[in-house]
């Protein structure tokens, strides 16, 4: 019991590793689908994520980080809070069951009051959510996604695609963030139009609008950029955006001043449940795993039902084994068979016993069995015999007629010479 015990637990642990080992694999190709897609996140080191821009910050001697929390969690650690929020990306990581952070309409309360108390915000553009201006082609699912259109509070300025096919922004003023730009490198076709938003003063634009801008809110700054290819790890080497990326980040900072890259919108959560940033598909298979042991602790304490017991005589007997076969002839109906291999044996012998080829007919041999009164009686049992060998399912009561048939004539037929005689009676003797 102890074997069959210890072979359970290997078998169930061997299906919980299945499992794991299923998700971990699931988990790991819908990882790969993801990064084929422009994240815009500090931890992304291919060609569309922002992790060139945290190095350069952190090359330059800033104090920079990574924010993992809600924005609720904002205090003055944290001086200028870079964020670049994506639709796509995050709608892609809810198609395949990894988790993304939406604002609500108290995140971007929260940030509003953040801002207002001294903090500088860089807003870069989603290319789905900061699209508010009518006509505009962009999926309004994917903007909601965001739920860029709860955030009035910010004051964020309207967009539109009213760009040049080819970039061709220009710093159009003096200013702290334009400080050496002469020209940028970017994909966007996103503007803010002149004279939408009076509170925005334009830093770099071209004939179809602002490219980057800023305006006060409160104590604190939001600088507003519409075009998030500009600081891509395949971009930000390309013009000035590295100069501009350098400025809109970390320009008139204190020393001890943080730069902190939001990563809570991409996924790298921190400060909620362990459980709920986990993809579904891990979930799943730990759920199965915690099932499966718990089954495997029930089935240990209380058991379904009586423990078998060995025999220790474990040896079978003639009559077992002869009840055995005898079942497994029945179930593969061999009584047709038994019955003319009875009949066969019983016809040789009794051809033989009165000088005729084994292979004669039952009509023949019966004729020269007869004559007597034990001459008949062989005869008929004989002919009866042959008849059962026709049947195409005899039952069991006509296998036993037959072996008793068979039995009878081999036992009333002898040998005498070449031939087989009928056995004759015994002399008794006088007293």
């Amino acid at each position: 019991m102890r074997s069959l015990r210890s072979t359970e637990i290997l078998i169930a642990l061997a299906v919980v590793t299945i499992f794991v080992l299923l998700a971990l694999y699931d988990y790991r190709r819908q990882a790969a689908v993801v990064e084929t897609f422009d994240t815009f996140s500090s931890y992304d080191f291919q060609r569309g994520g922002y992790h060139a821009w945290y190095d350069l910050l952190k090359r330059e001697g800033v104090r920079v980080t990574q924010y993992q929390r809600r924005p609720g969690y904002l205090n003055d650690s944290v001086s200028t809070l870079v964020i670049a929020n994506n639709a796509f990306d995050a709608a892609l990581r809810s198609a395949v069951g990894q988790q993304g952070g939406v604002y609500t309409q108290n995140d971007f309360d929260m940030l509003r009051k953040w801002v207002a108390n001294g903090g500088r915000l860089v807003w870069l553009t989603d290319q789905a959510t900061g699209v508010s201006a009518p006509g505009t082609d962009v999926s309004l699912a994917a903007r909601k996604l965001l739920n860029a259109d709860v955030a009035p509070s910010l004051h964020l300025p309207s967009v539109n695609r009213s760009g040049p096919e080819k970039d061709a922004a220009i710093p159009i003023g003096t200013a702290l963030f334009t400080d050496g730009v002469r020209a940028l490198s970017g994909t966007s076709r996103l503007r803010m139009p002149f004279g939408a938003n009076p509170g925005l003063t334009p830093l770099i634009a071209d004939q179809g609008g602002t490219v980057v801008g800023w305006y006060n809110l409160g104590k604190g700054t939001v600088v507003v950029v519409t075009d998030e290819s500009l600081f891509e790890n395949s971009r930000l080497n390309k013009a000035d955006n590295a100069r501009l990326a350098y400025n809109i980040a970390a320009q008139g900072l204190q020393p001890g001043d943080t730069v902190a890259f939001e990563e809570w919108s991409h996924g790298y959560q921190s400060g909620d449940n362990w459980w709920t940033i986990m993809p579904w598909t891990l979930q799943l298979a730990l759920s199965i795993a915690a099932g499966a042991l718990l089954l495997l602790l029930v089935g240990a304490v209380w058991r379904f039902g009586p423990a078998a017991q060995v025999l220790e005589n474990n040896e079978r007997t003639s009559g077992e084994y002869l009840v055995s076969m005898a079942s497994l002839l029945d179930r593969g109906r061999a009584r047709r068979k038994a019955v003319a291999d009875l009949a066969q044996i019983a016809l040789r012998i009794a051809a033989r016993s009165v000088g005729m080829p084994e292979s004669s007919p039952a009509s023949l041999i019966a004729t020269r069995l007869r004559g007597s009164e034990a001459g008949d009686r062989r005869a008929h049992d004989l002919l009866t015999l042959e008849r059962l060998s026709g049947f195409q399912e005899p039952s069991a009561a006509e296998l036993v007629q037959a072996a008793r048939l068979s039995r009878d004539l081999r036992k009333e037929l002898t040998f005498d010479g070449l031939h087989i005689q009928p056995r004759r009676a015994a002399t008794r003797r006088s007293a």
